[in-house]
């Protein structure tokens, strides 16, 4: 019995522990509820304040140097001056030479022309010298003509 009687005082002594853990929770939760929260947002909004200056400030940045580099889009060639005069020089060049030898090329023709019939002519002079000269040599020439023309080529 003695054993019972000490289990029951500890019994009874943790039943009274079990309460006054209780009576401490309602406490509290008294305390939670009648606990008002008061939110202090001050810091944030500061701090996007801010960001949003400086995000004003890099944005006037940005859009001022847009703009001058519009403005130098605007002004700026795409081939430079000396590279546009080297190139009108190079076809004035070009059309020149090509020009020169166009006129030397048709000259050339030309003479090339009057000396074949210079040629012919002087050729066909001392033909007909030498066969004044040598009449025998006419005569057979003559024949040698006739029979030639008479008798069809033959491969």
């Amino acid at each position: 019995m003695k054993k019972m009687e000490e289990m029951m005082e500890l019994l009874t002594e943790e039943i009274e522990g079990f309460h006054k853990s209780i009576e401490k929770l309602e406490t509290l939760s008294k305390n939670f509820k009648d606990l008002k929260l008061k939110a202090d947002t001050s810091r944030i909004e500061n701090y996007i304040k801010g960001l949003t200056k400086e995000q004003k400030h890099a944005m006037t940045i940005y859009k001022e140097k847009a703009m001058e580099i519009k403005k130098g889009l605007k002004s700026a060639r795409i081939i430079p001056n000396w590279l546009a005069t080297l190139f009108c020089i190079v076809i004035s060049i070009q059309v020149l030479s090509l020009s020169y030898f166009g006129y030397h090329f048709i000259q050339f023709e030309d003479r090339n022309k009057a000396a074949f019939l210079r040629g012919q002519k002087e050729s066909n002079t001392k033909a007909r010298r030498y066969f004044e000269d040598h009449p025998i040599i006419y005569k057979d020439y003559k024949k040698w003509t006739r029979k030639k023309d008479s008798v069809p080529n033959q491969k």
